[in-house]
């Protein structure tokens, strides 16, 4: 994974509704077409093999930028320590860069907290509506959206036991905007049980819809922040 602090100029430029987009351009033309281009499933849908999430306040962007191939993490560090961060016609050369590794050699479990995104068609007038992850539905689509981006990006069959619980939902939701429109998602904590090439994917690649758009990014949640938060309830 890798995290990059930058430092703008001045306090809240007007970017904030395009930054995912912006950031989104900068990977896209550092990297291989192929990463824009995506990897298709049997079924149409087309998946990436990367993912991020940005926080702006004040004057700090916080980015975290993570990709299947760790070359392109590498990449777009290098990119960034010699050129600089680069988001349309601002140019950042104000930036803190690390790289951590979040994989394991064995792990079958993992508890992971994010904005992760689905949604359906309203029937009538074709708009989005965004579901939220205590539904039965958005898990519906979150289980099989996952087994379908494995097959997608690594080529072969899912055979192994999946299964994604959701532990707590916000009961708020946020906007995400991208482009002229916006996305809806609520925060949760998902448990999930899987093989270990599996979880990899989904540190690597996100959870849910629009990850390269600044969502489906999961962080891990260690097991004792979860107790002491319950305790504290």
């Amino acid at each position: 994974m890798l995290t990059v602090q930058a430092t703008l100029p001045t306090k809240n430029l007007p970017i904030r509704r395009v930054l995912a987009k912006l950031f989104q351009s900068f990977i896209y033309h550092s990297l291989d077409n192929k990463e824009h281009t995506g990897y298709k499933h049997p079924n149409g849908k087309v998946f990436k093999a990367m993912n991020f999430r940005i926080v702006y306040k004040d004057n700090d962007i916080l980015i975290k930028f993570v990709a299947i191939d760790k070359e392109n993490e590498k990449t777009i560090a290098t990119k960034i320590l010699l050129e600089g961060l680069k988001l349309g016609e601002i140019h950042i050369s104000q930036t803190e860069l690390s790289l951590q590794n979040r994989h394991q050699e064995k792990r079958q479990k993992i508890t992971v907290g994010g904005f992760v995104s689905t949604a359906i068609k309203d029937g009538t007038s074709s708009k989005k509506i965004y579901l939220e992850p205590k539904s039965h539905k958005f898990q519906e689509i979150l289980y099989n959206n996952t087994l379908q981006k494995y097959e997608a990006l690594l080529g072969k069959p899912y055979s192994d036991e999946l299964k994604i619980t959701m532990i707590e939902q916000k009961p708020r939701e946020r906007r995400f905007h991208y482009s002229k429109g916006f996305i809806k998602a609520w925060y949760a904590l998902y448990e999930i049980e899987a093989s270990t090439d599996m979880l990899n994917m989904i540190l690597d690649s996100g959870m849910g819809a629009n990850c390269m758009k600044g969502l489906g990014f999961v962080e891990l949640i260690r097991q004792k922040n979860i107790e002491s938060k319950e305790k504290g309830k």
